[in-house]
């Protein structure tokens, strides 16, 4: 079955009409039709039809679409993973991360990587937890960076997971809060205080609420942000707490800027960063390359296990 017309058949249900399809194509507007035209023929089906201007699939073409999906996305992997053989410095990088190692740790990683092979493109997606997880379930992006409660986590057979990163999650403060002068918390002390909460779908959201609801207690959320840094901003301001892995806070805390304690009731405060990627899809050199890269830079810096602020 001729790739093309595949293709084709694609895009037509994503634009919906064969003037898209031949600009995206880079192809004239009769050609397209002639290939929609052929596949039909080939199927001995109508796949297409014609509807208050735009052009949808038939039942016959949307039961022929997710193997036409499936079909030209190995091809394009085929003709990738063949390309990145040739050569390293040629090449195309989807990494997705969510945003505590995407703001931490992706972009020094990134930048090395870029140094030693300029030719290749990197496109850096930093989503929710949550999100950056369904991507990776659905082979949208290459390889996947994000933090998780456990270094084995519950993923489907359909993805490997690598733990780079094992630290400590703590409250905290800036150095005006009323914490500022205690050397250990109580879960009441928590629940009084304005928190500042991670953004939804993040995996420090599940875990601070998820903490709150093994402690019996309640969270103040007065603000929530998707950003780490708007986050640690917002405390510095010196009304607000907030729960943080430790290694997001160094520059912070050795400034005097934030100070953190242990979360009280906590046997096992360590949180997980991990490298995920599809189980089922070869990895090609390219993204091998980058993974291997990643466990040489990553572990020997990283994966310590952080330990709270000593209060002096």
């Amino acid at each position: 079955m001729n790739l093309l017309k595949l293709q084709i058949l694609v895009l037509i249900e994503k634009l919906k009409k064969v003037t898209d399809v031949a600009r995206e194509l880079n192809m004239k507007q009769p050609t397209v039709t002639f290939h929609m035209k052929s596949l039909e023929e080939d199927l001995g089906v109508a796949l297409f039809e014609a509807k208050r201007g735009r052009i949808l699939l038939t039942e016959a073409g949307k039961a022929l679409y997710p193997y036409a999906v499936k079909m030209t996305a190995m091809a394009q992997e085929a003709r990738k993973a063949v390309e990145d053989y040739a050569d390293l410095n040629k090449g195309h990088l989807h990494i997705g991360a969510d945003s505590m190692m995407g703001n931490y740790y992706l972009p020094s990683l990134i930048s090395g990587f870029c140094s030693l092979y300029p030719g290749i493109q990197i496109e850096l997606s930093i989503k929710p937890t949550r999100r950056i997880r369904e991507l990776l379930l659905g082979q949208e992006i290459d390889l996947a960076f994000y933090y998780t409660g456990q270094p084995a986590t519950e993923m489907p057979k359909t993805v490997k997971e690598e733990t780079l990163i094992k630290e400590n999650a703590a409250l905290i403060f800036s150095g005006t809060h009323a914490f500022a002068g205690l050397k250990s918390l109580t879960h009441q002390l928590i629940a009084k205080q304005f928190f500042v909460q991670h953004g939804e779908g993040s995996f420090m959201m599940e875990y601070a609420r998820s903490y709150a609801a093994a402690c019996n207690i309640h969270l103040w959320e007065r603000a929530v942000a998707d950003s780490p840094e708007i986050i640690k901003s917002i405390v510095r301001s010196g009304d607000f707490i907030s729960i943080f892995p430790l290694s997001g806070i160094q520059r912070e805390l050795a400034a005097g800027e934030l100070k953190s304690l242990p979360l009280p009731g906590q046997d096992d405060p360590a949180v997980y960063g991990v490298l995920g990627y599809a189980a089922d899809q070869p990895l090609s050199p390219l993204r091998d390359q980058f993974r291997q890269y990643v466990r040489q830079f990553v572990k020997p810096e990283l994966q310590e296990s952080f330990s709270p602020e000593t209060p002096s």
